[in-house]
């Protein structure tokens, strides 16, 4: 369903039932005497997304007027949010709240299609916007004699959910009362009051609130939705005073020529009443007035005269590139991984492919500084030499598996500091395990692997592989069957260049 579709059919909706509105197709009918479907809206989006993933839509199970009774109730805790905590960089704690299974998440998913269909945010919005970006948002600041950030406390269980009742009933949406309960007891969760709220009229209101959770799909959309009035009046205090001002998520962010921003001036004072007033408190400790000849950071990019990201971003992916070139790609795993699995692996799960995740900063990096920048074309040529390199197709077989580097088992354990252990399961089914830092890998074993072998370390080696499919793995084989990765040779002078590139960066 595109935008238009969606308009239209939400346009025509007056209870819940037409939600998950349903026709008879005749021809059907008659010759099978089976219902099909079509469902509006929730359903048909359900069904094209299954589709776009590859699935068969004959088997389409649609949501029904059960499931819709039951999710939007949010006093049905168990089988709507999970929550888990996250690190910050900043230190604390983070706590997520994200949908407990899939079936709930694809109904949220499509709620939040809906809403995009209907809602544009405000041209002060930079964030959870089609068209927008953290570089959309530090363009609008660049070249500021001063950049004030502020930052909304608690920002998404700050949004409680009669606020989102009441705006649903307005332009654009207009949804009859009955679908503004369904939405927004959807889209939120039960959370235990702090202080019993002896004004509320029942007992489950003393005792709980409901919130926007953090880690939902629709939430977003949401914040920006309640944000609107704001945006609007921050962007009025804006044009008084003579600043630039733009909002992602919750990072706030006012810039100008001039100065303006004392702690106890009429500017400072005003924001302060603006932000309360719409039920936000400013998180003093994140509040900072940056100047000119300082470096100036908008959501993480360098605004300065330019934009730009900073010397570490640039250099941490210069230092990974450099150990993959001189001492291989499993080499660049192991010194990779443990820094990784420290910064991010409390959000991402699983072990990622370092191919993937220095493509990604590379299109970051481009992202900021351009594709003509010296430095995006001089990384991605020297990653593309690399992928390329690993990908040739003397290191191909015929059953399409690529060997991107292979080494002898004694050498992998000695250079990895690492242990490789065989296991055996039922069914004669091995398998085998080593840690990479505090990760363990899983490797597979090749059938011609005899157990004798297996006691004889001295015949095999392990190889970091890819099938055709672009799926990486480790394999173990005898070492006759090893495609060794040979470095070039090492210029002494230009190491120490190379080393002295890297440190001053």
């Amino acid at each position: 369903m595109d935008k238009k579709q969606i308009v239209k059919q939400v346009s025509q909706i007056k209870s819940k039932e037409d939600l998950l509105k349903k026709k008879k197709k005749k021809k059907f009918i008659k010759k099978k005497k089976k219902k099909n479907f079509f469902l509006i809206p929730l359903n048909c989006i359900k069904r094209d997304e299954l589709e776009e993933m590859g699935f068969d839509a004959s088997k389409f199970h649609p949501f029904t007027i059960r499931h819709l009774n039951y999710y939007c109730n949010p006093n049905n805790v168990f089988h709507r949010y999970r929550q888990f905590h996250i690190k910050k960089k900043s230190g604390g704690t983070r706590v997520i709240t994200a949908p407990r299974n899939r079936s709930f998440m694809m109904m949220l998913q499509a709620v939040n299609e809906i809403l995009k269909a209907l809602y544009s945010p405000s041209d002060y919005a930079m964030g959870f916007t089609e068209g927008r970006s953290v570089v959309t948002n530090a363009t609008i600041h660049k070249g500021q004699n001063y950049v004030f950030n502020i930052d909304l406390k608690d920002f998404f269980p700050s949004v409680e959910q009669f606020r989102v009742w009441k705006r649903i009933q307005l332009k654009p949406f207009n949804f009859p009362k009955q679908i503004a309960n369904i939405v927004a007891g959807l889209c939120f969760m039960r959370q235990v009051r702090n202080v019993i709220d002896e004004t509320k009229e029942h007992d489950n209101d003393k005792k709980f609130k409901y919130v926007l959770p953090q880690g939902s799909p629709v939430s977003p959309i949401i914040t920006n939705m309640v944000c609107d009035t704001l945006d609007r009046r921050l962007a009025g205090l804006a044009r008084r005073f003579g600043l630039h001002y733009s909002r992602y998520a919750d990072d706030i962010t006012f810039s100008s020529m001039h100065y303006v921003y004392a702690p106890n001036g009429k500017f400072h004072t005003e924001l302060y009443r603006l932000i309360t007033e719409q039920g936000f408190i400013i998180n003093e400790d994140k509040t900072r007035l940056q100047k000119l000849g300082s470096r100036q950071e908008v959501t993480g990019i360098i605004i300065s005269q330019k934009l730009n990201v900073t010397k570490k971003y640039v250099r941490d992916i210069r230092n990974i590139l450099y150990i993959w070139d001189r001492y291989g790609y499993t080499t660049a795993i192991s010194k990779f991984l443990p820094k990784y699995k420290a910064a991010k692996g409390h959000v991402k799960k699983g072990n990622p492919d370092l191919q993937n995740v220095i493509d990604g900063k590379l299109m970051y990096l481009k992202m900021v500084k351009g594709d003509e920048d010296s430095v995006y074309v001089k990384l991605y040529t020297k990653f593309q030499e690399l992928v390329n390199r690993d990908s040739s197709s003397d290191k191909t077989n015929s059953y399409g598996i690529t060997y991107i580097e292979s080494l002898p088992f004694l050498k992998f354990e000695k250079d990895k500091n690492t242990i490789i252990t065989i296991h055996h399961k039922d069914c004669n089914k091995r398998y085998a395990t080593f840690k990479i830092g505090e990760t363990t890998q899983i490797a597979s074993i090749n059938k011609s692997v005899t157990p004798d072998d297996e006691q004889q370390k001295e015949k095999l080696a392990i190889s970091y592989c890819r099938d055709s499919k672009g799926e990486r793995f480790w394999l173990i084989h005898l070492v006759d069957k090893m495609t060794e990765f040979k470095p070039k040779p090492v210029d002494i002078d230009e190491l120490n260049n190379d080393l002295d590139l890297l440190l001053s960066i």
